[in-house]
């Protein structure tokens, strides 16, 4: 019968060793679930970090390029304004039409003509 007992004793151990290895392998699964989600999650947060960095920088592109084509439409339309006027002076002139400029100098003319003849008559 002793023999019995030392295989008895064999078999529960080597049940207790599986048992144990096999909760062993389930922890283990579980730590490796918990470890790859905890990179997963890691790992996102940068993706969207990176993500809002790009972002920010390619609105401030974008702002640049904006920023810049409405100043050189500014300066573009400035010019054309002036070069537009510039034609529609010479087109007056050639149609002998006195432009603003030439209304308002023969007005300080005028008015300066006038404080002449007011004096001069005082004068008398």
């Amino acid at each position: 019968m002793a023999e019995k007992i030392e295989f008895t004793e064999t078999v529960e151990e080597n049940v207790n060793m599986l048992v144990e290895n096999g909760r062993k392998m389930v922890l283990a699964g579980l730590g490796a679930m918990t470890m790859a989600q905890e990179e997963l999650v890691h790992l996102f947060n940068n993706l969207v970090e990176r993500g809002s960095e790009t972002e920010e920088k390619t609105r401030g592109m974008v702002n640049k390029q904006v920023e810049n084509r409405q100043k050189e439409a500014q300066k573009a339309a400035k010019k054309m304004e002036k070069e537009v006027e510039k034609r529609f002076e010479n087109l007056l002139h050639r149609m002998n039409i006195p432009s603003k400029n030439d209304i308002e100098k023969l007005s300080r003319k005028v008015t300066t003509l006038n404080k002449k003849v007011n004096e001069l008559s005082k004068a008398e």
